[in-house]
């Protein structure tokens, strides 16, 4: 049921998405959607949570060990998110776009603040920076990735001429982006050329 409900909420927004429809998307009748979802904004806010937690156990788990490169764990990370939203896009959609705006607004914030929590730890334990040394670094890697998604989803040519996996494409550049940054950071001891190679 919350499959169907979230195709339907991606492909119609919240307003325009009704519970006949996901009643006919799940095969089930509207009595039984209520009885098991709840009314529309709890079912849409089910599929909120169940998005965002799938989401963050990805990334987490995709970084790894402490022990290991922190930019190929930042890879790791990044390439585990990319991969969430060009496999996943209803997720994404009712993550990122449909639910950032109105009631539901301060649930994604804090989805994203959770992120870039994650992020900070990452950076923070693998650069061996304070945590508030890597907070705004977190920041930058959270919004840039966030940008460079929304720019994979809404152009038709972005990223197509190659045959490589668009999760490994859109994490190559951002780590080439923000790379050189955080090397800087820790006076060069990470090595921004073998964040890519060592994964490849």
């Amino acid at each position: 049921m919350l499959d169907a409900a979230l195709a339907v909420f991606s492909e119609e927004g919240f307003h325009g998405a009704s519970m006949d429809a996901v009643a006919a998307r799940a095969g089930v009748s509207k009595p039984l959607v209520y009885a098991h979802g709840g009314s529309k904004d709890e079912l849409f806010a089910a599929c909120l949570r169940r998005e965002a937690e799938r989401l963050l156990r990805s990334v987490q788990a995709a970084a790894g060990e402490p022990g290991e490169a922190p930019l190929v764990r930042l890879r790791r990370a990044l390439r585990a998110f990319f991969h969430a939203l060009t496999t996943q896009r209803a997720g994404w959609t009712v993550l990122y776009r449909q639910a950032s705006t109105g009631p539901f607004a301060g649930e994604v914030d804090a989805l994203r603040r959770r992120i870039v929590e994650q992020a900070a730890d990452l950076m923070a334990g693998g650069l061996g920076v304070p945590r508030a040394v890597a907070l705004p670094y977190a920041h930058t890697v959270v919004g840039a990735a966030e940008g460079l998604a929304d720019w994979w989803l809404t152009d038709p040519d972005a990223g197509r001429a190659t045959d490589a996996e668009p999760a490994d494409v859109l994490a190559d550049m951002l780590v080439t982006v923000v790379g050189p940054g955080l090397d800087a950071l820790t006076g060069g001891a990470i090595g921004v050329s073998a964040a890519v190679s060592d994964e490849r």
